[in-house]
């Protein structure tokens, strides 16, 4: 259970598989580039373990979050973690995003995670089904998705679009001194359908 009304649950106190996760510091950014409110439906795009499904869902306290995620072992985890941080107003989407998204009417906010190389359709589906005024945030390791997710935001006419890059290192100890560890930098891309 998480008890604290601040973003960024501990890596730590998720339950973890192979299936990757959005590290602490990079879903604290996320969750606040999408301006959250309590009714809020938001869609997560590519969830893997969940990490900001749940951040999300504890925010969104009287909306819902839904998860889409196509590996079975990310399915398994989300459901784990639900349970975990007693999560209610979550629903865990087994498949591809694009066929998950012809079947969600509307939603005020989208996080893309992971695109299964459907990058373009999904963005296209996200401003299609975003309310005015719905904010989608893509987080990005490469270098060839943060332009084509720019290219693709632009082109289906996303508005203030903002491009972040996070660059984290952490303590790590050796003997008496602490060297910092780098964490592979990560581009935050944020956009507004007006």
């Amino acid at each position: 259970m998480w008890n604290y009304k601040t973003f960024g649950i501990p890596d730590e106190e998720f339950i973890r598989g192979k299936v990757p996760m959005t590290k602490e510091e990079v879903r604290t950014i996320t969750i606040s580039k999408l301006r959250l409110q309590e009714d809020h439906t938001v869609v997560d795009i590519g969830a893997g373990t969940g990490s900001l499904s749940i951040e999300a869902a504890l925010v969104c306290k009287n909306g819902t979050v839904l998860s889409i995620e196509r590996k079975e072992e990310g399915i398994d985890l989300i459901k784990k973690n639900m349970e975990k941080f007693h999560i209610n107003n979550l629903i865990p989407i087994h498949g591809k995003a694009v066929e998950a998204l012809n079947d969600i009417d509307f939603f005020h906010r989208a996080i893309i995670g992971g695109s299964g190389g459907q990058l373009e359709e999904i963005v296209r589906m996200c401003h299609e089904k975003l309310v005015d005024g719905g904010i989608l945030v893509v987080n990005a390791i490469t270098i060839e998705t943060l332009y084509n997710s720019i290219k693709f935001m632009e082109k289906e006419g996303f508005e203030k679009i903002e491009t972040i890059c996070v660059n984290i290192s952490r303590g790590d100890k050796l003997g008496n001194y602490t060297l910092m560890k780098g964490l592979n930098p990560i581009y935050i891309i944020t956009g507004k359908k007006q």
